[in-house]
């Protein structure tokens, strides 16, 4: 989709997959063991792992909450199960609004989700989202005395420009920051009094 350029809107510059960034002032950062981006052509990869202070049960609780998301993130502005085809095995939507600079970016994702014992995996439905295609991976490990390995692995290619030199630059830049922000946020949910164990 075309950016359209924002001058009230304050800039925040965002990683659109991930989906995943709200910043909890004085938050405690979580531990993170690996984080990378990088690009080919127009298909973007990333890797990120960490260990989140929360029992694994309590994280798949935040992370699957799929109508909920909005809590993880202050970029998502809209995300609801669209349509269930089996216990799970479902179709969901995520918009986003990102802002890199002074342009902000309207992003859809309709994916097809399906939910397993460690987690999930995400496939985009490209003829309803902003994305020709993707695929991304989540993966809960248990640790043991209430720590979780929260691990995501996707590649994912926007159906619309990205600056070839500033774009990437600008993207690699706020990846650690917005990660580490949105994983702040699960492990705050996590530990959360309303949470179920």
């Amino acid at each position: 989709m075309n950016p359209t350029h924002s001058g009230t809107r304050a800039s925040r510059p965002g990683v659109a997959l991930l989906i995943f960034a709200a910043w909890i002032h004085g938050a405690k950062a979580v531990e993170i063991e690996r984080a990378d981006i990088r690009f080919d052509d127009n298909t973007y990869h990333y890797t990120f792992k960490t260990v989140i202070g929360a029992s694994a049960a309590r994280v798949r609780t935040v992370v699957s909450d799929y109508d909920q998301l909005g809590a993880l993130n202050n970029s998502i502005v809209e995300s609801r199960l669209l349509e269930r085809y089996g216990p799970r095995d479902f179709k969901r939507l995520l918009a986003l609004r990102q802002c890199v600079l002074r342009f902000c970016f309207d992003l859809r994702f309709v994916e097809h989700v399906k939910e397993h014992e460690n987690g999930f995996t995400t496939t985009v439905i490209p003829a309803e989202s902003t994305f020709l295609d993707g695929v991304a991976e989540w993966r809960l490990s248990a640790l043991g005395g209430n720590r979780t390995r929260l691990t995501i692995s996707a590649s994912q290619t926007p159906d619309f420009w990205i600056p070839p030199v500033i774009g990437p630059f600008i993207l690699k830049r706020v990846f650690l920051s917005e990660v580490t922000e949105t994983c702040t946020n699960i492990e705050r949910l996590a530990t959360g009094p309303t949470q179920a164990p």
